[in-house]
C-alpha cells in the first residue's frame, strides 16, 4: 500500500505521543505548507501576469479585449503604420477616429460600471450534474442608468460550469435581478473567491469588470442513483424504532385543538370540559424497522482525489432512498460522522444523509491542499487519514469514530471490491455490498452467520 501523500512535517503522527504545544506547532506548519502549495499551483495555472492582474489593490478594474476589440486595435496599428510611411492626411484622420472610439469606449464603460454592486440571493446547496438557477440582485446606486451588466462568480477550479446572468438596463437607483446558470461537475464543497460585475458597454470592444471580495461557499450534494438493497427489510423480526411522527398508530403522541374532520373517538372529553373547548388526541405512527448503512470509504486505488468517491456516494444515497421509500428508519455511518436512523419526513432524513456524503473524503488519504476546506477542518482530515492509514498498514481492523454506533438490527456495509480485505470492528453486517470504482454494484451478499440468527 502506498504511503499517503501530503506536505507533512517530520515527527510522530500520533497526537497522544506529543504535547499540546507540539501539536499546535505542527498544525501551523501544515497550514503554512498548504498555503504555499496552493499559491504555487495558482501561479502555475494562471501565470504570473494573470495572478498579478487579479489584485484589486493594484488593478481595481479588469479589462479583457474581445474579438471585435482586437480587430479595431489591429486596424489602428496598420493605419498608423500606413499614415507614418505615406504621410496621407486621410489615413491620419481615420486613425484619429479609431483612437477616439477606443478612448470613448473606455470612458463610457467606466462610467457605466461605477457604483454598480451585486448581492447573492441564491441557496447554498447544489446537486451534482443538475443545472441550478442562482439569483443575484444588482444595485445601480448612481444617478443615471446602467446598461448591459453581466454578473458572474469567480471560481478558482472547474467545479462549477457557470453561465453569467445579464441585466440589460438598470434605471437610476434600481435593484434588478440576474440569474446565473450553474451546473456542478463534482460532489463536495465549492468556494467562490468573489462576485464579478462586468460590462461590454458601449461598443463591445472590451469587457471591463470589477471583482468584489465576497467569498461564498456551496455544498454540492451527490445525486441519488436508484439502487435496491436485496435482503434488507424482509421478515417480521428485528429491531424497531419509534417514529415520533403523527399517524394512525395506537401510541399516544399529544393533544391539540379539535379540527373539522377529526373522528369523535379522538376527542378527549375531560380535557375539553376543563379547557372549555374541544381537544383532540394525536397518535404516533406505527414503529418502523431500522437500518444502518456503514460506508467504508477507503481509497479504491492509489489516487488521493476525493472525487473518486463521487459515484460511490451517489450509489449509497440511492440505497438509503430505496430503504426510506420502504418505510424504514435509515441512518448512515462513515469515518467522518454518523446520521442516526430515522424515518423520512418530507425528505429531511435523505437530505441529512446526502449532506454527510457530500463532505466525505478518502478515509486513508489526506485531502489535497487545494480541496476547499477550512484550514482547521483540513488539518483534522489529514490527521484522521494518517491514523486510518497506519492501522491499515499495521494490519489492524478499522474502528468507527462513534464506537458501537446507533442501535439498528439491519446493517448494510458498503465497501469497494478492490479493498474487500479491509476489516472493520463491530457487529457483522446483515448485507455486504461491494462496489466498483465507478459506483456499480459488484456483489450483494448476506453473511451466513446472519442467516443463522447470529447478531
Amino acid at each position: 500500500m502506498s504511503s499517503p501523500s501530503t506536505s507533512a512535517p517530520p515527527g510522530p503522527r500520533d497526537p497522544a505521543t506529543r504535547s499540546a504545544a507540539t501539536r499546535v506547532d505542527d498544525d501551523a506548519l501544515l497550514i503554512r505548507q498548504r498555503h504555499a502549495t496552493v499559491a504555487r499551483q495558482r501561479r502555475r495555472t494562471r501565470g504570473w501576469l494573470r495572478s498579478l492582474g487579479r489584485s484589486n489593490r493594484l488593478f481595481p478594474r479588469k479589462l479583457v479585449v474581445t474579438r471585435d476589440g482586437k480587430w479595431i486595435i489591429a486596424m489602428a496599428l496598420l493605419l498608423g503604420i500606413g499614415a507614418v510611411n505615406t504621410g496621407n492626411n486621410l489615413l491620419y484622420l481615420v486613425l484619429s477616429l479609431l483612437i477616439s472610439i477606443i478612448a470613448i469606449s473606455g470612458v463610457l464603460s467606466e462610467a457605466n460600471l461605477k457604483k454598480v454592486t451585486g448581492r447573492r440571493q441564491h441557496p447554498r446547496e447544489l446537486e451534482a450534474g443538475e443545472p441550478t438557477m442562482l439569483r443575484t440582485e444588482v444595485l445601480n446606486a448612481k444617478g443615471r442608468g446602467a446598461f448591459n451588466i453581466e454578473v458572474d462568480e469567480v471560481i478558482e477550479d472547474e467545479a462549477l460550469a457557470l453561465r453569467p446572468g445579464y441585466a440589460l438596463h438598470l434605471r437610476a437607483g434600481e435593484v434588478g435581478q440576474t440569474f446565473l446558470m450553474a451546473r456542478a461537475r463534482r460532489r463536495g464543497p465549492v468556494v467562490s473567491a468573489g462576485l464579478r460585475v462586468s460590462t461590454s458597454y458601449p461598443f463591445g470592444f472590451a469587457r471591463k469588470s470589477r471583482v468584489f471580495d465576497e467569498p461564498a461557499r456551496w455544498l454540492v450534494l451527490p445525486p441519488v442513483l436508484d439502487q435496491a438493497v436485496d435482503g434488507v427489510g424482509s421478515g417480521g423480526q428485528g429491531h424497531h424504532t419509534q417514529t415520533r411522527t403523527k399517524g394512525l398508530g395506537s401510541e399516544f403522541l399529544g393533544l391539540r385543538d379539535w379540527r373539522p374532520g377529526d373522528a369523535r373517538r379522538d376527542l378527549h372529553w375531560k380535557i375539553s370540559a376543563r379547557r372549555g373547548r374541544l381537544i383532540a388526541r394525536e397518535w404516533e405512527a406505527e414503529a418502523t424497522r431500522a437500518a444502518l448503512l456503514e460506508f467504508v470509504h477507503v481509497a479504491p486505488d492509489d489516487g488521493d482525489d476525493p472525487r473518486l468517491l463521487d459515484d460511490a456516494c451517489a450509489r449509497v444515497a440511492g440505497m438509503c432512498a430505496a430503504l426510506l421509500d420502504e418505510g424504514m428508519a435509515v441512518g448512515l455511518r462513515t469515518f467522518a460522522g454518523t446520521v442516526p436512523p430515522e424515518p423520512d419526513s418530507d425528505g429531511a432524513q435523505l437530505l441529512r444523509i446526502r449532506r454527510l456524503l457530500a463532505v466525505l473524503v478518502l478515509a486513508d488519504r489526506p485531502p489535497p491542499p487545494t480541496w476547499p476546506l477550512e484550514d482547521g477542518d483540513w488539518v483534522a482530515r489529514v490527521r484522521a487519514a494518517w491514523a486510518v492509514h497506519d492501522r491499515l498498514a499495521a494490519g489492524h481492523p478499522l474502528v468507527w469514530p462513534d464506537g458501537r454506533g446507533p442501535d439498528a438490527h439491519e446493517r448494510v456495509r458498503v465497501t469497494f471490491a478492490s479493498r474487500a480485505e479491509v476489516q472493520v470492528d463491530g457487529r457483522p453486517p446483515t448485507v455486504d455490498v461491494q462496489l466498483a470504482v465507478n459506483g456499480d454494484v459488484v456483489s450483494v451478499e448476506r453473511p451466513q452467520s446472519d442467516l443463522q440468527g447470529v447478531a
